[in-house]
């Protein structure tokens, strides 16, 4: 089975990539190079689906090859099934992705897939803290673990983070979750 999903995992990239080359690899698949891993059944691709000729493009592409749906322009999430797996493809509502939080990706190398780039633990955890207006406690969760475990590594930028958050207008969450963190004791 792991053979299976690496070679799904790199037809799914490329050919998402080849549509959306400033993607970002989100959700639980990415979390996991951040924070203590969870299952996850899917990959999530972060991209540009307000650009709707790309879309439209990307979608006669993909749907020629493999399972896709839904089949129309105007949506925030696609799936596409390949060799049975899931990736969907995702731009969560409020959620501004630019050139700046493309050019903070980390590239990751995966035997058997190759190269992926995945959203920075700053910016995912932003993209978390804005899906939670929506679904809840759980993204906060996910969001206060990716910023508590990266922080630890020493590898977290508040400042950044803070700027993100108030782009996104999440500020006020952002600097709950930090203060949450800095009260918690250090043993």
């Amino acid at each position: 089975m792991e053979r299976r999903f690496k070679s799904a995992l790199r037809l799914a990239a490329r050919t998402v990539r080849r549509f959306f080359p400033e993607y970002a690899v989100v959700g639980r698949f990415a979390r996991n190079f951040y924070a203590p891993p969870e299952t996850t059944l899917d990959v999530d691709f972060l991209v540009d689906l307000d650009d709707a000729e790309r879309v439209a493009e990307f979608l006669e592409y993909a749907s020629a090859r493999f399972e896709v749906y839904p089949l129309e322009v105007g949506h925030w999430q696609y799936r596409l099934v390949v060799k049975g797996f899931r990736f969907d493809l995702v731009k969560p509502r409020g959620y501004r992705y630019d050139a700046e939080a493309a050019s903070r990706r980390r590239l990751v190398r995966i035997e058997g897939v190759g190269e992926l780039a995945l959203l920075s633990p700053e910016d995912l955890a932003v993209l978390y803290l804005v899906s939670s207006l929506d679904r809840g406690v759980r993204d906060l969760i996910k969001a206060k673990d990716i910023v508590a475990y990266s922080k630890a590594r020493g590898d977290f930028n508040e400042e950044y983070f803070l700027r993100k958050c108030e782009e996104n207008r999440v500020k006020h969450l952002g600097l709950a979750l930090l203060m949450g963190e800095r009260a918690r004791p250090a043993w």
